[in-house]
């Protein structure tokens, strides 16, 4: 009997940017008019000091679990997104997110659709 390991890759994905996002998107499928989804995003630092991102949901109808969130270098962290179902058909809900000191922007999304 053979024995395989197979490496689980389980940190963020690099990238040349100040931070990276290992899913820019995340699909919850399908739910009802009235219901709460949640979806994680994770982020890691890519530079040699502390960073802070800030995060900013599109409408009311988006909650993110922090609107900060600081790393160390290299580090991890976990965002939590909860977005309420408010009408039938699919739907789609952003939120900003940008590095301290930057300019520039990125977007992250939870989508879905109703039942």
């Amino acid at each position: 009997m053979a024995v395989f390991a197979v490496p689980l890759l389980v940190g963020c994905y690099d990238s040349a940017g100040a931070f990276s996002v290992r899913r820019e998107m995340v699909d919850v499928g399908q739910a009802h008019v009235g219901d709460s989804v949640k979806a994680s995003f994770t982020f890691r630092n890519n530079q040699k000091e502390q960073l802070a991102i800030s995060f900013l949901p599109e409408c009311d109808c988006t909650t993110v679990s922090s609107n900060t969130m600081r790393l160390q270098p290299r580090e991890c962290g976990k965002l939590e997104v909860k977005v309420a179902v408010e009408s039938e058909g699919e739907f789609i809900k952003y939120v900003y997110v940008q590095a301290s000191g930057a300019e520039d922007f990125m977007t992250i999304a939870v989508k879905g659709h109703t039942k």
